[in-house]
């Protein structure tokens, strides 16, 4: 029987139904006593009686409460009121992986979530924890961009336990001895379509960390090609295909996907375990290689596009900036238009007009002379601007994922990740030498790091166990004692005079989001402005160097929409104005 809202189970408040899942409802919640948004997983009473599922209910709760990872939902607590066994956990406010892919997100920023995820399960393995049943609706997208793992309800315990003489792998990851099951033998769990091939024939005493591989696979093969790995015409079908067909390749449905990720694919998807990856680390290191090579990849496409015409110039026009000569030969606008190098262009420019080539080469030898001259008097000029600039590496240990400097550029702040745990240091670029601010596993999910303008404080976005939601802190340069500054808050900034703060806050039950300005030390909040319904801020906020302005992202969730432009809200009356009719993915 469903919940009403305003429902009293103990010390939560039911607020409003989320969603059912094979374990049970799940209803957004209010915790009365630490006065926080939660998520309570319900068992309904005829599950509750049955001895195997309300087994499984604990475990899930005892498995996936000793993880701390800021990529798995934390679990609060397990418990029971008026006769209705729940389990309190981390509300996610965000949409599910599934539709992000739906919405044909791009492949690199799927692949970051991917990443995310494997950081995740690469902790729970390490734990000795299996979670048996990794799909895309078990995995949530957060408003600050984090990937969440959801729902360990079928996790499998393994005991971890070194082999005799053998030394750590080079991921980090314990070997790991199967413990017996309780699960009945025979007994298929899991989501037809993402389970292994031993989940898949009930092989319950074969399952380790190496079945939730395959899973990921499956799900990396739908985030790339936009459909499942294994989808069968019925459940039965789904399920011999997982056993018994090749695996299936990419190129058949994307043939521009990297032949890199065809790899890692094939190698997560293989039918016998052993041929696997053998530790998920391993795949989160090759994918995150994967993805700056992407990004590299695609700056350097950038910075080779050729002339890209406006409305008013057709594609004969182009051909005579190039060549100083004009046909009357029929060039189309997606030729015009489509991804390709500067030279590629020019020939096939050429190979259309063949009347034209003795022109095109002659305004080709010219356009060299004349660049040949440019480049020639750039070296020769005696402005020092161009000549003194030096790269200087900071960084080298591959552990770091977000920095900044501070306004004097004497102090570089960074994030260090180190075995699922993230710290907060300070580097002296002139002496080289740097100190942890923040230590390890005090704070998760670092982000937003951002100097004072006179650079004695640090300030930044995480969470901890004292603050489960996003909440902003304040640390001296130096070193000194962690302070929190505003709570439930989402991105933030400094004004360029110190004296102020702008931060993000997201209302669940109103689908609000708005930016809040505050004192530097969080007092004295306003709400600046909001958005509701199908539009929200991103997230991205910048103050304008006179402090009268800031710039953000501003977002619509329209089916026909889901893109982002920059807004610009006026600090003195709230005032917003899109300042671009362009949309992007996603504004940063």
């Amino acid at each position: 029987m469903q919940l009403p809202p305003n429902t009293i189970l103990g010390r939560y408040e039911i607020l409003s139904r989320l969603g059912v899942g094979g374990m049970g409802e799940v209803y957004l919640a209010r915790d009365t006593k630490l006065e926080r948004q939660v998520a309570l997983k319900i068992l309904p009473p005829e599950v509750a009686t049955n001895e195997e599922r309300m087994r499984r209910f604990t475990q899930e709760a005892k498995a996936a409460a000793a993880l701390n990872h800021p990529n798995i939902a934390h679990i609060y607590e397990i418990g029971e009121a008026s006769g209705t066994h729940f389990i309190a956990m981390e509300y996610v406010e965000g949409v599910t992986l599934n539709q992000r892919i739906r919405e044909k997100a791009t492949l690199s920023k799927l692949l970051k979530y991917l990443i995310q995820v494997a950081e995740g399960l690469a902790k729970a393995h390490k734990a000795g924890i299996v979670h048996r049943d990794l799909k895309p609706d078990n995995i949530m997208i957060a408003r600050d961009g984090y990937a969440k793992i959801l729902d360990f309800g079928l996790a499998k315990l393994i005991e971890p336990q070194r082999s005799h003489g053998s030394q750590s792998s080079s991921s980090g990851e314990m070997e790991t001895a199967i413990l017996a099951q309780h699960s009945t033998p025979g007994m298929i769990m899991g989501t037809v379509g993402y389970m292994s091939p031993e989940q898949a024939q009930g092989n319950v005493r074969d399952i380790d960390h190496r079945s939730d591989i395959f899973s990921f696979g499956c799900i990396l093969y739908e985030v790339v090609t936009g459909q499942k790995a294994f989808a069968g015409k019925d459940p039965l079908d789904s399920l011999h295909k997982i056993v018994h067909s090749p695996t299936p390749q990419i190129h058949e449905l994307s043939p521009d996907a990297p032949l890199d990720l065809q790899r890692i694919v094939r190698r997560c998807l293989a039918k016998e375990p052993d041929k696997r990856y053998q530790s998920i680390k391993d795949v989160a290191i090759e994918l995150d290689e994967l993805r700056q090579e992407l990004k590299d990849h695609a700056a350097l496409e950038y910075s080779a596009q050729p002339y890209a015409p406006s409305d008013g110039v057709d594609s004969d026009s182009l051909v005579a900036i190039a060549s100083g000569t004009h046909s009357t030969a029929e060039t189309t606008r997606a030729d015009i238009t489509r991804p390709s190098s500067s030279a590629e262009y020019v020939v096939s420019g050429i190979k259309s007009h063949k009347k034209g080539v003795a022109a095109v080469l002659a305004g080709l030898v010219l356009a060299a002379a004349g660049i040949g001259l440019v480049i020639y008097k750039f070296w020769h000029k005696t402005d020092a601007r161009g000549s003194s600039i030096t790269i200087k590496r900071l960084t080298g240990n591959g552990k770091i994922s977000r920095a900044a400097i501070s306004p004097d550029g004497k102090f570089l702040a960074y994030v260090e990740n180190e075995g699922g745990r993230q710290s907060l240091w300070v580097k002296q670029i002139s002496t080289n030498s740097s100190v942890p601010i923040v230590a390890p596993a005090t704070v998760e999910r670092i982000s937003d790091l951002k100097f004072t303008p006179d650079g004695s404080f640090v300030y930044f976005t995480g969470t901890n166990s004292a603050h489960p939601t996003t909440t902003i802190f304040r640390v001296p340069t130096l070193g000194g004692s962690l302070a929190q500054v505003v709570s439930n808050a989402f991105s933030t900034d400094i004004s360029p005079d110190g004296k102020q703060l702008v931060f993000g806050r997201w209302n669940a039950p109103t689908a609000e989001t708005a930016w809040f300005v505050a004192n530097a030390d969080g007092s004295n909040e306003r709400k600046l402005t909001s958005l509701s319904k199908t539009l929200f801020f991103s997230g991205a906020i910048a103050w304008s160097p006179d402090g009268k302005l800031l710039a953000c992202g501003v977002g619509n969730d329209e089916k026909t929409e889901r893109r982002q432009t920059i807004g610009i809200v006026n600090v003195a009356d709230g005032s917003l104005k899109e300042i671009s009719d362009y949309k992007w993915d996603a504004v940063e």
